[in-house]
């Protein structure tokens, strides 16, 4: 006696069971039987009755179907889904400014950064701020003690004092000798008046002698009297003379006597400034980033070389450094569009080019490029990494879709269509964005002409992978 055993196999539902054959003997061998697409049966013979020939036939059977590999019938495919490698869609060279990205890392930096120095020396006297502090322009930070130039501004002001009285004393000198010279032209009048009194005497007197109205010797004594009158005159003219002279000494003391009051007051002025150096100020709107003294330490006056009191950085805004590479240095423009990325903070911030350096470090090859960012909250810190993305806008040029070209080594080409054929035709490429290239010229393969220029009507395949040269191609819609 013989049963079926039905197997279901696959997603295919399991038909109800069919009743025994009544054909056939116990002892044929098993064998196989379709019921339906999806399920494959066996023929197995059935246990004797009683003992366990049962239970074992039965996991027999279940491992010969294993070993049989029976399984689900797998549809055939479609030919009509098969690609048919001979067709390929085609592009046209396109005349285009692309946008090349360039991507450096870079480093945040203040706007502006001073070391503080010390210009006189002293004993720090008083600290006012500490290192995290913002400060405000012209912020007095610490002060020196000098008690030296105190002494000496007070000096400075008594030396001052004592200017201004001499020029007090040389301006009376003056009005003296101005009162002089009224005084000597007076007696110069008085003078030439006696003197004019005597000639008409003398004349007088030497007719009366002539007549020998009076005798000789009264006209001896009126000629010597006109004489010392003319005496007289010269006289007080020299003493008019001298006293222009003195007058004029007088205007060039009191000259001499302010430019020295003057010379006391720049003195006086230049050591007010020495003592204003003993206050550190801030230079601008900042933040106090470093600082090496404490109350009591000896400060010295020194170069640039010199150890400095404070270091304060202007962080608003704030500039982002980036180094780009010789091959983009030319692209890098000032007003150009860049996105800053800051790992730290998890953002990516819009600026523009405030800066370049126009030459290039000899040592790296490279363009120092600079960022103005906004630091209103003063999130962006100095020394924070940062990743740059600068956008520069390239001449216009034909170009290809990057699936088009090829790159072999230092060679590059795409396959132009003729014909019905792809030629594979070699292109010299220039810069690229993320997906076109730019194709400055093309000639014929195993050709060593010159570089042809691009007129657009080319037919181009739009994707050059698995095709080779002189391969029937089907242009597809």
């Amino acid at each position: 006696m013989r049963n079926i055993v039905r197997v279901p196999l696959g997603d295919a539902k399991t038909p109800p069971p069919q009743p025994p054959s009544p054909k056939g003997g116990g002892g044929s061998k098993p064998g196989k039987c379709e019921t339906s697409r999806h399920q494959t049966c066996f023929r197995l013979p059935l246990p004797f009755r009683g003992g366990g020939w049962g239970v074992r036939s039965s996991a027999l059977g279940f491992l010969l179907l294993m070993l049989l590999g029976c399984s689900p019938a797998v549809p055939s495919v479609s030919t009509k889904e098969k690609t048919d490698p001979g067709e390929v869609s085609i592009v046209h060279p396109l005349r285009k400014s692309l946008i090349r990205r360039i991507e450096q890392p870079g480093a945040i930096l203040p706007l502006e950064e001073a070391h503080l120095h010390a210009r006189v020396p002293g004993n720090v006297g008083k600290l006012f701020v500490d290192i995290g502090q913002p400060v405000k322009h012209l912020a007095i930070l610490a002060e020196i003690s000098v008690p030296e130039l105190d002494e000496e501004s007070s000096l400075k002001v008594a030396m001052i004092r004592q200017a201004e009285a001499d020029v007090g004393q040389s301006r009376k000198a003056l009005a003296a000798a101005e009162a002089g010279i009224t005084t000597t032209d007076a007696q110069v009048a008085e003078a030439t008046a006696l003197f004019d009194r005597w000639e008409s005497e003398s004349k007088r007197i030497a007719r009366l002698v002539v007549g020998q109205v009076v005798d000789a010797q009264t006209g001896d004594e009126t000629r010597n009297q006109f004489r010392a009158a003319g005496a007289r005159v010269a006289s007080t003219k020299a003493m008019v003379i001298k006293a222009k002279a003195d007058r004029d000494k007088a205007i060039s003391d009191v000259a001499s006597m302010s430019a020295r009051v003057d010379v006391a007051k720049a003195d006086s002025r230049r050591l007010e400034a020495m003592r204003g150096y003993a206050k550190i100020r801030a230079p601008f709107d900042g933040i106090v980033t470093g600082r090496k003294v404490n109350t009591g330490d000896l400060v010295q006056p020194g170069s640039g070389k010199a150890d400095w009191l404070f270091t304060v950085a202007r962080l608003d805004p704030v500039r982002v450094v980036v180094s780009v590479p010789e091959a983009d240095a030319g692209l890098v423009e000032d007003k150009a569009k860049a996105k800053v990325s800051v790992p730290a903070l998890g953002a990516t911030l819009d600026g523009t080019i405030a800066r370049s350096s126009w030459s290039l470090d000899v040592s790296s090859r490279t363009l120092r490029a600079e960022i103005e960012l906004p630091n209103a909250d003063g999130r962006l810190r100095p020394g924070m990494y940062v990743y740059a993305h600068i956008e520069a806008v390239l001449p216009e040029a034909w170009t290809l879709p990057m699936t088009a070209i090829l790159e072999q080594g230092d060679s590059a080409f795409c396959f132009v269509i003729e014909d019905g054929k792809a030629m594979r035709t070699p292109v010299r490429i220039g810069r690229r964005d993320a997906r076109f290239v730019e194709v400055l010229g093309h000639r014929k393969a195993g050709s060593a002409g010159t570089w042809e220029v691009w007129t657009g009507k080319e037919s181009v395949a739009a994707s050059a992978s698995g095709l080779v040269d002189g391969q029937t191609v089907r242009v597809g819609k």
